[in-house]
């Protein structure tokens, strides 16, 4: 057996199922031993989309994904996707193929320092030097990637080393270390300071959704009565969107959680980033005197950049199950009255929400909230949303309910190019399962060739593209940062027209089912035929290209 075999043995014996990538010179050695691995090859046509169908999956499965790419400049393609993974905390193994190592001092093409390339959105990279290392750092690499804090790893795999004989089978398998659990004494504390609280409040980051406890920080927050805001850019399903507690994400800015915050007297974090901004304002998110308390599987993110009251570092499900007993010990007055206020206040909202987008039903072009309202009354409460609308992202978080874990997922960095290729990865994590893809039409543009895979692999996924024939996120920070040509409406490289794209036909010329949507009485028929179609499907939305500033 050579190291390309042992090491194929080894990640089937880790679970792994999917190898995602896109082939080349430098990986022919590795690839040759897929056959008879059990490993099935998910051919992206650019690395790019590779990683983010690795990705996708990740997230979708909770298990590692690994992607094999093509040597440094392959690696350069997917290297933005490689930093949303490091965003998004995704156990994923990023492997590309290196130059034999006998000819890297002579400089060959494609040869690069792959190492240097990563290693700032990693937790480890490393080059394979020998056959007897590489078995125990591909290992070393498995392990480090499921690990809390969970993260991407990179190894570099120069050709020779893996058509060498390897003296390890790699056949054996074996378990991540088990997750941390919490101090009890930091829980009592906590318990009793979020008890006693008279307005209690809850933040709840990705690190929730990565931990599968969603159900659980439910329970805490009806043991509290506790309002539930999302992380300022939270893009997994934290918490159901339509749990009465549930008051969608906190806008991105240190005034904009302040206002959050305002009424509460404590606050309870758990596996967020406090806090990732978009653009800098100035302000404070905590005032003086308001007790909070920071629970994550991280030490790093506990009180980062402002200060808590109580810190406790442990896995997210573990953490709020011990704090559920707790706090039956410690009581929450008022938390039945807060719960049923709540309740009341939600359907208001929800009614106001939907008068709001059908009085919109007659727009022309079409309005997104209306688009948004439409869709989410038509899928399933399974599907999975997979979101990188940019400008349309507000609609799509508002409308669409995702009351089940892992119905929403979404750009940790902004990247465009994310989305289109996470639908895959998503699909392929729950095969029985419909996704939609809401991508904007700037985002389809950078990653085009995910059509072809999802069409490749017969993959249920309905791409919805609001077309607005601009990055109209853009046009709305220009504003809002009060640019002088914004004020005279001068948007440069920002429309994406002479000549607009025709996304029927590039679709149709990928092998995905497609067609387009000009008038809003039309939205409910095609989208439905779309969503049943058994392969991949596109409806391409013309939609108001109107924009405001964001704050």
């Amino acid at each position: 057996m050579n190291v390309a075999a042992a090491l194929m043995s080894m990640l089937r014996a880790a679970g792994v199922t999917h190898l995602f990538g896109n082939p080349g010179t430098t990986e022919l050695p590795f690839l040759d031993a897929l056959d008879g691995s059990g490993i099935e090859y998910v051919l992206a046509l650019q690395e790019a989309t590779a990683v983010a169908a690795a990705d996708g999956y990740a997230q979708a499965s909770g298990r590692v994904a690994v992607v094999n790419l093509h040597v440094a400049p392959g690696l350069g393609n997917g290297l933005a996707i490689i930093q949303n993974a490091a965003r998004a905390r995704s156990p994923v193994v990023v492997t590309a193929g290196q130059q034999d190592s006998r000819l890297l001092l002579d400089e060959p093409i494609l040869a690069g320092d792959m190492v240097q390339m990563t290693e700032q959105f990693t937790k480890w990279s490393h080059e394979v030097r020998t056959p007897a290392e590489a078995l125990t750092a591909m290992r070393r690499a498995l392990t480090l990637a499921r690990t809390a804090p969970t993260g991407p790893v990179f190894l570099s795999l120069p050709m020779d080393v893996m058509v060498d004989a390897a003296d390890d089978p790699g056949s054996q398998g074996f378990d991540p270390p088990s997750a941390a659990m919490p101090d009890p004494e930091a829980l009592q504390r906590a318990a009793a300071l979020l008890g006693a609280a008279r307005a209690p409040l809850i933040i709840a980051g990705d690190g929730v959704a990565r931990a599968g406890a969603v159900d659980d920080l439910v329970a805490v927050a009806e043991a509290l009565g506790a309002p539930v805001y999302g992380e300022p850019i939270f893009r997994r399903t934290n918490f159901p969107g339509d749990h009465p507690l549930w008051r969608g994400g906190m806008f991105p800015t240190p005034a904009g959680v302040r206002r959050a915050l305002e009424p509460s007297d404590a606050v309870l974090i758990v596996g967020a980033n406090v806090f990732a901004w978009f653009l800098h304002t100035p302000g404070r998110p905590f005032r003086d005197g308001l007790g909070v308390v920071q629970v994550d599987d991280d030490p790093w993110e506990i009180g980062k950049s402002h200060a808590v009251t109580l810190g406790i570092v442990a896995d997210p499900g573990a953490a709020l199950r011990a704090l559920r007993a707790a706090l039956a010990g410690h009581g929450s007055a008022g938390a039945a009255e807060r719960l049923a206020a709540a309740t009341r206040t939600r359907g208001e909202y929800v009614r106001r929400l939907h008068a709001e987008a059908d009085a919109q039903a007659e727009q022309m072009p079409v309005s997104p909230a209306y688009l948004m309202r439409t869709l989410a009354a038509l899928v399933d409460d399974d599907t999975a949303i997979v979101d990188e609308s940019a400008s349309s992202l507000p609609h799509v978080l508002r409308h669409f309910k995702f009351p089940a874990r892992g119905a929403f997922f979404g750009s940790k960095t902004g990247t465009l190019g994310w989305g289109m290729g996470a639908a895959i990865g998503v699909q392929l994590a729950r095969p029985g399962r419909k996704v939609v893809a809401t991508i904007g039409d700037g985002g389809l543009m950078y990653a085009p060739q995910a059509l072809w895979t999802a069409a490749h692999y017969r993959l249920p996924i309905t791409y919805v593209v609001p077309n607005n024939a601009s990055y109209a996120i853009l046009k709305s920070g220009m504003l809002s940062l009060g640019l002088p040509g914004a004020k005279r409406g001068i948007f440069p490289g920002m429309d994406i027209t002479q000549p607009e794209i025709d996304y029927v036909a590039l679709a149709r010329a990928l092998g995905v089912t497609a067609s387009r949507i000009d008038t809003p009485s039309a939205l409910g028929d095609v989208l439905r035929g779309a969503l049943a179609a058994d392969g991949p499907s596109l409806v391409e939305v013309p939609i108001d290209r109107g924009f405001k500033a964001m704050m």
